[in-house]
């Protein structure tokens, strides 16, 4: 049976015309973008370098180490199949956290946009931050209290 090539973009609402796996170019463009900095920022985690070189002393620095800390501590229980003491059944969720962390922390330190969006990637950051505090003080990620059949 041959199968039918998609006529439109796969993307919700979206009416153009499919160019490349079944997204328009700009859907497209746009799904690449996110997977390189994605990319990116795994390799910062694994490697401790952006852009090749070892973030200078300061305040990045010390929350790109951080965050590596976390990275390693969540890449560590999931290949042990086992749930994080602290993160418990949200380990999982963890490690796209880290990747954010470390994507705004590489864009803050490229200056990405300027001035008004440092103190977005600022406030972003700070948002993602949250949730591993309410993970340490015992808490789901959102802040609200664990369930009681949930150690």
């Amino acid at each position: 049976m041959a199968t039918r090539r998609r006529k439109e973009c796969a993307k919700y609402r979206c009416r153009e015309t499919a160019v490349i796996g079944g997204l328009c170019q700009q859907h497209f463009d746009e799904r690449e973008k996110r997977r390189l900095r994605e990319e990116t920022a795994t390799e910062a985690l694994n490697t401790g370098r952006i852009d090749g070189e070892y973030v200078p002393e300061g305040v990045l620095r010390d929350e790109f180490l951080r965050v590596r800390d976390w990275w390693h501590d969540v890449c560590s229980a999931m290949m042990s199949n086992r749930e994080h003491p602290v993160l418990r059944d949200e380990t999982e969720y963890a490690m796209s956290w880290c990747i954010e962390l470390a994507a705004l922390i590489i864009e803050e330190r490229r200056h990405v946009g300027g001035e008004a969006n440092v103190r977005t990637l600022q406030y972003l950051r700070n948002e993602v931050w949250q949730r591993f505090a309410n993970l340490e003080r015992g808490l789901m990620s959102n802040g609200v209290a664990r369930p009681a059949d949930r150690r």
